[in-house]
Formats: structure tokens, C-alpha cells, sequence
């Protein structure tokens, strides 16, 4: 299946199960953020245990977080060239690559993320982040662009246990290598309601921005 097929493919899915969940009356964020992660790996051949999405609706800030964990098999993936040549020096350093994909012109600030895994909070140094665009560090996202950089995990997360991504202390999401969470992990975000789920629909829409920049 060719690059192309495989985006018209997963947004014809996307489409019709958000209609399904939207029928539904679906109020978490739950469910969505499955879906995106499920898109990501079917057109990149990245396991899905190895990516978190976090959807960020804040004021004015409109975004979508992905995050890809760097490994071995990241590097055997249908990632762009020029984006493994980007994340290879940091496979087995405990690394990820972050992708911010904004429905609006947004504020984003890669040391507002956090990190719990044990009823522990780490935070961020600015030497842990690095860029690969230029705006991931610049403190603002444009709307229609996908800005990328690299997150090395503070040393006190234990990649084989699960914990939360945290952007801001009000938007988490889970992350498990191993694809079970523990039940001390924090869950996805608050509901947002029925304004924050079209919100969502609409960033949802938008989300296929991000895949003409992986693959």
C-alpha cells in the first residue's frame, strides 16, 4: 500500500468511528486519543506501546502531543529518513521523539511537561530537550505545521513500568512499553464535555497533518 493509500485509509476509519463515538455521546478523551495512537502505527509500523498521544485544549492552546518512544525498531520503521537520522543518536538513552501538531497559532513550552511513575513527579531540564525544528524550543506552535523535537526521560522513570506524560499538571496520559498500566497511573485527562469534544472532532481533522511528516 502506498503512502498515500494508507492516509486515505486510516482517515476514512478515523472518520466513521468518530461519527460512531459522537453518536455515542463519547465524553472522555480516552477513546480518541486510542484512535490517534492506532493511526500513527498503522502508517508507520511503530508498535503502539511504543507511542502516548495527549490532546490539549487550554485557553487559546490547541494541540496534539504525540510521543514515540526511540528504540531499535523506530529506526526499522516507515519514519522519514531525515527523522531517523534525527532520533539515531538517542536510541537506548532512554528518549522521545515529541511532536506538537496545533489546530490554532498555540503556546507550547516542552519544559511544561512532566513525568509521575510512582506517586513521584519528575520534571524536565533544558538539557534534556533537544530540537529538530526550530520552533519546538521557540516557545510558540503555528497552526498547519508540525513542530518535532526530542525528550530524553529524566533518569528516575523506569522505562518497563508504566507512568503518566503530564503537559502543564492538567493533561496526562498513560505510557506503558509493555502495554499494561499500572492502576496507580494516572488516566487520561479530565472530561472536557461536549464543547471540548468537537473541539477534538476538529482536531482530529487536523491530525493528518502529522503524517505527511513521519512518513
Amino acid at each position: 500500500m502506498t503512502r498515500k493509500s494508507r492516509i486515505i485509509s486510516s482517515f476514512i476509519s478515523v472518520v466513521a468511528l468518530l461519527v460512531f463515538l459522537w453518536g455515542a455521546a463519547v465524553q472522555a478523551q480516552t477513546p480518541q486519543e486510542e484512535l490517534a495512537k492506532q493511526v500513527i502505527s498503522q502508517n508507520t509500523g511503530i508498535d503502539q506501546n511504543q507511542l502516548a498521544t495527549l490532546f490539549v485544549t487550554d485557553d487559546a492552546d490547541q494541540f496534539i502531543l504525540a510521543f514515540v518512544y526511540i528504540n531499535d525498531d523506530v529506526m526499522k520503521s516507515h519514519l522519514k529518513p531525515n527523522l531517523k537520522d534525527a532520533v539515531a543518536p538517542y536510541v537506548g538513552k532512554k528518549a522521545m521523539l515529541t511532536l506538537v501538531v496545533p489546530t490554532r497559532d498555540s503556546s507550547f513550552n516542552p519544559l511544561s511537561l512532566t513525568f509521575s511513575q510512582d506517586n513521584a513527579t519528575s520534571l524536565l531540564s533544558s538539557d534534556q530537550v533537544h530540537a529538530i525544528t526550530d520552533d519546538f524550543l521557540s516557545g510558540h506552535v503555528k497552526t498547519n505545521a508540525t513542530s518535532a523535537g526530542i525528550i530524553e526521560l529524566p533518569a528516575s522513570i523506569d522505562i518497563q513500568k508504566s507512568f503518566s506524560i503530564i503537559y502543564n499538571g492538567k493533561f496526562s496520559a498513560p505510557f506503558s512499553i509493555t502495554g499494561v498500566v499500572d492502576a496507580s497511573v494516572q488516566q487520561a485527562s479530565p472530561n472536557q464535555g461536549a464543547k471540548g469534544f468537537l473541539l477534538f472532532l476538529l482536531q482530529f481533522v487536523l491530525f493528518f497533518l502529522l503524517l505527511p511528516f513521519l512518513i
